[in-house]
């Protein structure tokens, strides 16, 4: 029995496919463009007082579906009463960024944390997964641009995602860094400036 012969792809067919291709160009122009502001200081920063609770809440939520679609538990460990100096906004990029990062490299079954402690002149903030680890390299590099660890080539992004946390956390007085976990897994901090 013979099929029908398909019919010619038409310009509507692809799209789809053109418009996953614009979003993702736009969103590497946006980046390329907050990086040249980082570099350039011309950074706009409304730091305020405010609660580091509400903005790790609000990122929380925002990769709920995602970390239930992946059987992944998320955790929150912030006393509400700690507040810090910076600009929510900023922070909550940083925040997601670091969050969807975790997601991306924590087993089915497995966990990633926020946890906020407050010390002496600032606050820290950690995502904790419990994936495979960092590894030396990744240590050293994944704050760096276009850097992407081997395992992370399969997935979308230029790269460019912790470069940019890196000049949002150290544009509001804050430090950040990498490291694996005792027992395993990965966590990666950044500090404020405490209120």
């Amino acid at each position: 029995m013979r099929g029908r012969p398909k019919a010619a792809p038409q310009p509507a067919d692809y799209l789809p496919a053109l418009r996953e291709q614009v979003a993702a160009l736009s969103v590497l122009v946006d980046d390329l463009f907050e990086l040249a502001r980082i570099d350039a200081g011309a950074l706009t920063l409304e730091l305020r007082i405010a609660s580091v609770s509400a903005v790790v809440d609000s990122c929380l939520r925002g990769v709920e579906a995602e970390a239930r679609q992946r059987r992944v538990l998320l955790v929150g460990d912030v006393d509400e009463s700690i507040t810090a100096r910076f600009a929510p906004e900023k922070v909550e990029r940083v925040l997601v960024n670091l969050l969807t990062n975790a997601l991306r490299h924590t087993p089915s079954d497995g966990s990633v944390a926020v946890r906020v402690e407050p010390l002496r002149d600032e606050v820290q903030i950690s995502v904790e997964d419990t994936g495979d680890g960092l590894g030396e390299e990744a240590q050293r590099r994944m704050f760096d641009r276009f850097w992407r660890s081997d395992r992370a080539r399969s997935s979308r992004g230029a790269g460019l995602g912790l470069a940019i946390a890196r000049g949002l956390v150290e544009a509001q007085g804050g430090r950040i860094w990498a490291e694996d976990r005792p027992g395993g897994g990965a966590r990666v901090s950044f500090t404020l400036p405490a209120a």
